[in-house]
């Protein structure tokens, strides 16, 4: 692998953040065909975790143009998914287990619904 930590590690964030917003929004269609007694407030804190996704990715997203990185799923197999980059002229792909992306989306949509919910808190 010809890319440096850094690239790596926008790269793997990337990853993460374009998962749990697939995930995210699959959570809330369903969550709207669903009658719950609190459905506006979990309505809303997903859309909130959506928008904040979608800020989080902007500036990965812009340091990925600069470095002139492409990033896409290919397959998935069951027990991994495989992604292919380009980056800076160099082609390549890494294999990442599921149950370890899993894992990973699962903390990250965790520690930031805990993170919304503690923000709300304080300017109450």
């Amino acid at each position: 692998m010809n890319l440096t930590n850094d690239e790596q590690q926008i790269m793997r964030h990337y990853i993460l953040l374009i998962i749990a917003r697939k995930a995210l929004e699959s959570d809330l269609l369903q969550l709207e065909k669903t009658k719950l007694r609190l459905q506006t407030t979990f309505t809303e804190m997903t859309i909130s975790l959506l928008n904040q996704i979608s800020k989080e990715l902007a500036p990965v997203k812009k340091e990925m143009t600069k470095l002139n990185m492409i990033v896409e799923k290919k397959q998935n197999d069951g027990l991994f998914t495989e992604f292919t980059y380009m980056c800076r002229g160099y082609h390549g792909s890494m294999r990442i287990l599921n149950a370890h992306l899993k894992k990973q989306v699962f903390d990250y949509i965790t520690s930031c619904f805990t993170t919304v919910n503690l923000m709300k808190n304080k300017s109450v």
